[in-house]
């Protein structure tokens, strides 16, 4: 019973709120890790928060295009897409997790609407040009950055009581589809549906201090701190792609991005709805103590 009384301030401040939820492809990758997002999803949209979930499917697109042939390439932990790796992506997320995903979110009692992001052009991307990187000059091949958004489509779903379950690609704006990183796309989204906060669950607790050392957690970090890490190494592969998305909600207008466990039973249940949280809070400028916290009446000197 205390529990709930400490939780209340936090289920009072997000009802109404919306969220973008980005899960990841290593979290969906076990049966019941799926089953543990579905039904914390399912009590964060029972306790009126409007949530658009957003998911990956890295390993379980690596299975795939193995499985047709190619061996997959990623530079500084972004995928170069053939033809190839672009069917293996749409078969992967829109033809396999999307659904199960979905399912198990009605089956928690969350009632959820499977949609692939080029969807009546939710996003629209422009074809990368090659890019310099620590390999050299790199051209990612059927590579997109969002060039427009429109939430619309989304806003209905979500005023209407559903969570919208997005799965890349995305439309090229030409009758034709873009692979885009899923934490890129995460906060695009965020961004167009000016959304109180992003939260990415990932394989991790949160980001590390030391990528070496599971137990590094920094539990707040500013934009200036976290450029800081990656300057220094800290931020590896994609995490390094994360800390970009990050970058980009945040200075786009999301006041707070989550980094936090997909794999733990509750853990994004105890970011959201404690004091102490779990994982990583990333803002803008530093905060001594999250805004969220002083806004729910939670936080006590």
């Amino acid at each position: 019973m205390n529990d709930l009384f400490r939780a209340a301030p936090y289920v009072k401040l997000h009802r109404g709120r919306t969220m973008v939820i980005k899960v990841g492809g290593a979290p969906l990758s076990r049966p019941h890790w799926m089953h543990q997002l579905a039904r914390q999803i399912s009590v964060i949209h029972s306790l009126g928060a409007r949530v658009v979930l957003l998911h990956g499917g890295g390993p379980q697109t690596d299975t795939l295009q193995k499985t047709l042939g190619e061996e997959p390439r990623r530079i500084e932990g972004r995928r170069v897409t053939s033809e190839l790796a672009l069917r293996a992506l749409r078969m992967a997320t829109s033809g396999d997790l999307n659904g199960l995903l979905t399912s198990a979110l009605n089956a928690q009692g969350a009632p959820a609407v499977g949609l692939c992001a080029a969807s009546a052009d939710i996003v629209v991307a422009k074809r990368r040009p090659p890019m310099e990187t620590s390999a050299g000059t790199i051209d990612f091949g059927l590579v997109g950055d969002p060039a427009r958004a429109d939430a619309r489509p989304l806003r209905v779903l979500l005023d209407a009581g559903y969570i919208p379950v997005v799965a890349p690609p995305v439309s090229d704006g030409a009758g034709g589809f873009l692979n885009v990183n899923a934490d890129l796309l995460a906060a695009c989204l965020a961004t167009a549906l000016e959304a109180s906060k992003l939260i990415m669950a990932t394989g991790a607790e949160g980001i590390l201090r030391d990528p070496n050392d599971a137990h590094s957690v920094v539990s707040t970090l500013s934009v200036a701190e976290l450029d800081g890490l990656a300057a220094c190494g800290a931020l590896r592969d994609g995490m390094r792609v994360k800390a970009t998305a990050i970058r980009s909600a945040l200075l786009a207008g999301v006041p707070r991005v989550h980094v936090v466990s997909g794999t733990e039973p509750d853990a994004l249940l105890r970011e959201l709805y404690t004091t102490q949280g779990c994982g990583t809070l990333v803002t803008l400028e530093p905060e001594k103590v999250p805004g969220e916290m002083i806004e729910a009446g939670a936080w006590q000197a």
